[in-house]
């Protein structure tokens, strides 16, 4: 059985994620505050919108896969592991709400 679009959909926008979570050290401060409150908006909404598509289940059990992935930080003073979880929280608040 094909997997849904909408769960597709969210993976590439987790694995989009994760890897620009990666690299906001090498970002000034006003472009990484940027990127940072898209991913916090951005993430959640997909995750919202593939729940009612695929299912609340299947959503946060994607988002749960992703979220156990160690975040590597290429600035130590940059939260990046605290930023993730808040964002794969986020995502995962959103979908079981989507029920």
């Amino acid at each position: 059985m094909p997997e849904h679009p909408a769960l597709v959909r969210l993976r590439a926008e987790l694995d989009a994620a994760w890897k620009g979570i990666g690299v906001l050290g090498d970002m000034e401060g006003d472009s990484r505050d940027r990127v940072v409150a898209e991913l916090r908006a951005a993430v959640p909404d997909i995750a919202s919108v593939a729940a009612r598509a695929a299912g609340a289940d299947a959503v946060v059990a994607e988002i749960s896969r992703f979220a156990s992935v160690e975040v590597v930080s290429s600035d130590s003073t940059v939260p990046t592991a605290t930023i993730w979880d808040d964002i794969v929280h986020s995502a995962a608040e959103a979908a079981s709400a989507a029920r």
